[in-house]
């Protein structure tokens, strides 16, 4: 697993790359963005979801806050993946809460958060199996979806936690010792076979 730049609070994005640009002698202008500048008013939540769309797929939650990345998924009728990329990321505030806020990501902040390649690989009368990539967490993310009996739609995320394959992925807690680096990530789920808590911890 590679974590570069970081995890960057929304607070701290813009700041912390101007510091790491200026360094390196490159200025962005006007085309640096802050996912703290973007956020939604309190009777405002972005992204909008549809009523079979799957809210949160799985986070990631960081040490300098609350605050986390929510990766959502895009569902028709069926429960199949809709749109060119059904799987996204977007930031869920708790800092200053309530309301709790949501909001797209920043555009720098899709280099850390970003999703590198999303494909279907399988499908049936209930569902499809959905293959997921991070641009920065380099492991194989499996979505299963399904229709269940009353109609709603479920999602579950499978990766190796652990050595163990096929895992249930929950979350990712990343601890960062600076601005800039990481020092150890968290990878929370659930064992494929006993559906008891597992971790892996990534040290850097």
């Amino acid at each position: 697993m590679r974590l570069p730049l970081a995890f960057l609070s929304p607070e701290g994005a813009g700041q912390a790359a101007r510091i790491a640009l200026a360094a390196a002698g490159i200025g962005l202008g006007s085309l640096l963005v802050s996912g703290g500048g973007a956020a939604a008013s309190a009777g405002e939540q972005k992204p909008a979801f549809g009523p079979n769309d799957i809210t949160t797929l799985f986070f990631i939650s960081k040490s300098d806050d609350r605050n986390r990345v929510d990766y959502g998924m895009r569902l028709d009728a069926n429960c199949m993946p809709s749109g060119k990329e059904p799987v996204f990321p977007y930031w869920r505030e708790f800092e200053n809460s309530p309301p709790v806020r949501t909001h797209p990501l920043g555009l720098l902040e899709y280099y850390p958060y970003g999703i590198a390649t999303q494909r279907i690989v399988g499908s049936s009368n209930r569902g499809a199996e959905y293959f997921v990539r991070l641009k920065r967490i380099h492991r194989d993310l499996y979505v299963t979806t399904t229709k269940e009996a009353d109609g709603r739609c479920t999602a579950m995320v499978r990766t190796t936690i652990a050595g163990q394959d096929r895992s249930e992925l929950l979350s990712a807690y990343v601890k960062l010792r600076r601005a800039l680096s990481v020092e150890y990530v968290d990878i929370h789920g659930r064992a494929p076979s006993t559906g008891q808590p597992i971790e892996e911890r990534i040290t850097q």
